[in-house]
């Protein structure tokens, strides 16, 4: 056996090595928050000699840094606002540089006195940093947040008012299909929704149903955003004292959400991934549960393998979440084909594609082709690449597939500014969908279409079966719904036996899945300007 004593040494080298390499790791972050610092205030002072207005000169900083350090933007973003925010807490700046503070507490010192004025700051500045030294950042909020009511009662409920309008609720992607959603509410609004929740998990689930309180009260806030407002007891118990047959409960909105899935794993003939829009890849079987009830759009391989005159009316019918009638004219993409391709599309000599046209660009791209970017592409413009000449549309960059590309807002003015030679960016479109992202000081990267490799997969993955972990109380999900039957009818009349095999063989078809209100194409994603 080892000696306690020798033991004893070990454990308190290893922590002092801890404590030493916690304290260079915080001296490093606060260099590097200082240099993406003056790296935003040189592109701003820059792009404000240019003549960018104010409001946006420098934000561009950000997605460089995301180039050359491989960081989302939003990332950059906040560190940027942090490192600005130290300027007027020299105490908390000196702490951090010199590794007595981490990144997490001088978060928490910077959020929590942001809004306070600058005389309080002072006053309270050096006694909440020697404090941060000895307390965890949830800690150091709550003393830092009731030391500004003993200092500025009056203030504090001002700055309260104005930390409530930066309110906001977000959602995103987290493990294994499941999603992270963070909200930021009023006080007594976040606890007011919290014992809602609790309330409902509480009295419309007896004891015997097999879901524990917190997985309740998720399906509590599932069942207030559907519009049902009610929680189906997951027991077997014929008698449940909490399901009343004679209460009736409000049919669940359908999920206003998108996805990007090709026909072959819709069909359960393969197991590739899906896309859903602002969350990123989710399972095969995820897939087809959404798609169960789902309006969808066929969008083919080939542009011009677009049209609508051969689908078989039989299909139409049956599929009956897709758009009418006089839609599916308007919109060719959301159809299948039988007619042979033309060899280009011709341009349209207009600023705003047609609605077919949008729809495709959103499906391919997926998302904003802005490195580091993760917005939905149906949140995005349709950006020209060769800017559109509203003079003479005929001589100015073409309304076409390869012309157009997905960017958020952020990004289009990026791409605008770089076109003017404002910023020092260079944006550079290739053959497939590729776009080359050139920084101010020659950092490259290549950003490839997000979606279309969701919709069009070239490496099959075999299906396998899933078994449900949890009773189902609705109708079984293997039912495959309106939607597989018409696509499963699409299969049988446009691809010859010999080619049903999609182990072996791909086909060009793929559907791109939205929900009963909202889907690619429609005319709300298609008319937000600018495109």
């Amino acid at each position: 056996m080892s000696d306690p004593a020798e033991v004893e040494d070990t454990s308190y080298e290893l922590v002092r090595r801890l404590q030493a390499v916690h304290a260079q790791v915080a001296a490093t972050q606060a260099e590097e928050v200082a240099l993406m610092t003056r790296l935003y205030r040189l592109r701003r002072a820059q792009q404000l000699e240019a003549g960018v207005a104010p409001r946006y000169a420098g934000e561009s900083a950000a997605t460089e840094i995301g180039v050359a350090v491989r960081v989302s933007h939003r990332n950059a973003d906040g560190l940027i606002a942090l490192g600005m925010g130290l300027g007027r807490l020299p105490a908390t700046r000196r702490a951090f540089a010199q590794g007595r503070i981490d990144l997490a507490r001088v978060r928490a010192i910077h959020d929590t006195l942001v809004n306070a004025p600058d005389d309080t700051v002072t006053e309270i500045e050096d006694t909440v940093v020697a404090r941060a030294e000895r307390c965890d950042p949830g800690r150091l909020r709550r003393t830092i947040r009731k030391k500004l009511l003993e200092v500025d009662p009056a203030g504090q409920a001002r700055r309260r008012q104005e930390a409530e309008r930066e309110r906001y609720v977000a959602v995103r992607a987290a493990d294994d299909g499941t999603a992270l959603v963070d909200a930021v509410l009023p006080a007594a609004g976040g606890w007011t929704l919290f014992e809602r929740l609790r309330e409902m998990a509480i009295t419309q689930c007896c004891t015997a149903d097999p879901r524990s309180m917190n997985q309740r009260r998720a399906d509590a806030l599932v069942a207030l955003a559907d519009g049902s407002g009610q929680l189906t007891c997951g027991c077997d118990l014929p008698d449940c004292s909490r399901r009343d047959p004679n209460t009736p409960v409000s049919s669940p909105r359908r999920a206003l959400v998108q996805v990007g899935v090709s026909a072959a794993t819709l069909l359960e003939m393969q197991d590739n991934p899906g896309l859903l829009a602002g969350f990123g890849a989710i399972d095969a079987d995820l897939a087809r549960q959404i798609a169960r009830h789902a309006r969808f759009h066929i969008i083919p391989e080939t542009a011009s393998e677009s049209t609508d005159d051969n689908l078989p009316p039989a299909a139409i019918d049956r599929a009956d979440y897709g758009p009418s009638t006089s839609d599916r004219r308007a919109d060719p993409s959301s159809q299948n084909t039988a007619s042979p391709p033309s060899p280009t599309d011709p341009p349209e000599l207009r600023y705003r594609p047609k609605a077919s046209l949008a729809a495709r660009v959103r499906a391919l791209d997926g998302i904003c082709r802005a490195p580091g970017c993760h917005a939905p592409a149906t949140a995005t413009d349709l950006d020209h690449q060769q800017p559109f000449d509203h003079h003479s549309p005929a001589t100015g960059g073409p309304t076409t597939e390869q012309n157009l590309g997905c960017r958020c807002r952020r990004h289009h003015r990026l791409k605008t500014l770089a076109d003017h030679g404002l910023n020092g960016w260079t944006v550079t479109h290739h053959p497939h969908r590729r776009i080359e992202w050139r920084t101010p000081t020659g950092d490259t990267i290549i950003t490839n279409p997000e979606g279309a490799k969701f919709l069009f997969p070239h490496t099959p993955i075999p299906t396998a079966p899933v078994k449900p972990v949890d009773p189902q109380p609705e109708p079984p999900l293997l039912d495959p719904g309106p939607v597989i039957n018409a696509l499963t009818e699409l299969l049988h009349v446009y691809i010859p036996p010999g080619r049903r095999n999609l182990h072996a063989h791909h086909d060009s078809h793929r559907v791109v899945v939205g929900s009963t209100l909202c889907s690619i194409g429609g005319s709300g994603d298609t008319e937000r300007p600018p495109f």
